[in-house]
């Protein structure tokens, strides 16, 4: 984990974190800014845990219509950013490169890269949009042609 449990920080829910990046709501927005300004003025950092990120990741592409390059613009945006604190950054930019080259989501390669940091040597699914993606292992069912037929 990169966060330093037990240092000093304030965590934002999903609905927070999208009226700070998405600003659609002006009283809203000033509100979550001048909370995360407020951390930052006190020394600490924001901290954004995976499942919120991935909330927001489904909402900006559901709910606000974002185009999957938008969306990697975005996910960029907030990993480079020093305000922000994450469960692991290196694996949640991992993920963003897989997105990035890939065409599942973003949860899914988050997914992968988390268990491969747990010591996963791969990931069982029954996801087509992961077939040939590095450390999945697609698994047979009869209408699909992605075949991993017991031996």
């Amino acid at each position: 984990m990169s966060v330093g449990w037990g240092r000093a920080l304030k965590g934002l829910d999903t609905n927070v974190l999208l009226r700070f990046l998405m600003r659609d709501d002006e009283e809203q927005w000033q509100i979550a800014d001048r909370f995360v300004r407020a951390a930052i003025q006190a020394g600490k950092h924001c901290f954004i845990n995976n499942i919120v990120l991935c909330e927001a990741v489904w909402v900006m592409s559901r709910a606000y219509g974002l185009s999957r390059e938008e969306i990697v613009e975005a996910l960029e945006n907030i990993l480079s950013g020093s305000q922000f604190e994450f469960e692991d950054r290196g694996t949640l930019l991992l993920a963003l490169q897989q997105m990035k080259a890939g065409r599942a989501d973003f949860a899914d390669y988050l997914i992968g890269a988390v268990n491969e940091q747990a010591g996963c040597d791969e990931t069982a699914t029954f996801d087509r949009k992961l077939k040939g993606a590095e450390k999945f292992r697609g698994l047979y069912y009869s209408s699909d042609s992605w075949k991993d037929r017991p031996k």
